[in-house]
């Protein structure tokens, strides 16, 4: 799969929303110090949205959750900018299978989802998030 990640960043989360792709590139280094996380949302040839503009390894602005129910769970990431968030999330259920998605959140509620239309790519996960330092997202996050 084609994503916006570089061949030397890893691919943490990429799908395929119909005409867009979405992916979430760590740097080499995925330590809470040193590594860093952009969100990169667009036409697979070139990204409209990158988040943060430059990688920063504090992670500012980048949340991450777990999701557990009956049957199944999942995990996401939430980038905010400004007024706006963008949350990525895998999740598997009882009942309705696997779900892949990208959700936008303007002043904390949901204003678009966009379901990955092809494979997903995924590390998303309570390993990960502690390798990268991820701080826990508070907001919470219900599936739409």
């Amino acid at each position: 799969m084609k994503t916006h990640c570089a061949a030397d960043e890893p691919v943490l989360f990429a799908c395929v929303t119909g005409k867009k792709a979405v992916a979430v590139c760590a740097s080499g280094n995925r330590s809470p110090t040193a590594g860093a996380l952009q969100y990169r949302f667009g036409s697979p040839d070139a990204p409209e949205l990158v988040w943060p503009n430059l990688p920063q390894p504090q992670h500012v602005g980048i949340t991450a959750g777990t999701l557990a129910f009956s049957g199944g769970g999942g995990a996401y990431l939430r980038f905010t900018k400004d007024a706006y968030a963008y949350v990525v999330y895998t999740a598997i259920g009882k009942g309705w299978g696997e779900k892949a998605r990208v959700v936008v959140e303007k002043n904390g509620k949901s204003i678009a989802h966009l379901p990955c239309t092809e494979a997903v790519v995924s590390e998303l996960g309570p390993a990960l998030f502690e390798q990268a330092g991820l701080a826990e997202d508070e907001q919470g996050f219900d599936l739409p």
